[in-house]
């Protein structure tokens, strides 16, 4: 019997790309607008409770342009189409279905908000090949807090020695790895590929 049975995938930049700052001058021509946007919007508190659960994506906004009243339109125009900034990874989606198709259980483990979540597995067919999900907002528990990995392996009875967990934030796997969970670093789709190859075969 092989001895890693489950593959754990983070979403934001290893499945659906995330790039706030492209999709940012794609709005705005203005550099010193799109530094202070990115600011106001994707590194405050109020992303991290969209993310947490614990605030709707209009109780943000209204948040948000109270506080930044000369942003509050550029504000709104950044969350009318902020879904656009997820989109599918290719090469990664297609190394998801070959390990499905291997017989390994997959599963996700990632900081999302509702809203957000809801789009895209609505409009994406393979969030089907998933086994199980644990998503931030659905649980209030962020990662890298330890809380929502014990969520994960509690809510599918995972052996941590049995899983690999792939993310892209180092501090999400070295929490992890407290577990006894193996963590891979995605920094490619060509080192994605690589890693669990070496991995899988031992």
């Amino acid at each position: 019997m092989r001895k890693i049975q489950n593959l754990i995938f983070d979403l934001g930049n290893v499945l659906l790309k995330f790039n706030p700052g492209e999709y940012l001058a794609g709005l705005f021509e203005d550099p010193e607008l799109v530094r202070r946007l990115h600011r106001a919007v994707f590194s405050s508190p109020e992303w991290y409770m969209l993310d947490r659960g614990v605030l709707t994506q209009e109780e943000a906004v209204a948040r948000l342009t109270r506080q930044y009243p000369d942003l509050a339109p550029e504000i709104r125009l950044t969350f009318a189409d902020a879904f656009s900034i997820l989109k599918p990874i290719p090469s990664n989606v297609e190394v998801v279905r070959s390990l499905k198709k291997s017989g390994y259980r997959l599963y996700i483990l990632s900081n999302f908000h509702r809203a957000a979540f809801e789009h895209v597995y609505g409009k994406y067919q393979w969030f089907s090949l998933f086994d199980g999900m644990v998503i931030s907002y659905q649980h209030q528990a962020l990662k890298p807090e330890p809380a929502i990995y014990q969520i994960l392996l509690a809510s599918y009875a995972l052996l941590p020695e049995e899983c690999v967990f792939i993310d892209d934030s180092l501090a999400n796997l070295a929490a992890a790895s407290e577990f006894g969970i193996r963590g891979i670093h995605y920094q490619s789709s060509d080192q994605l590929r690589l890693e669990l190859n070496y991995i899988l075969q031992e």
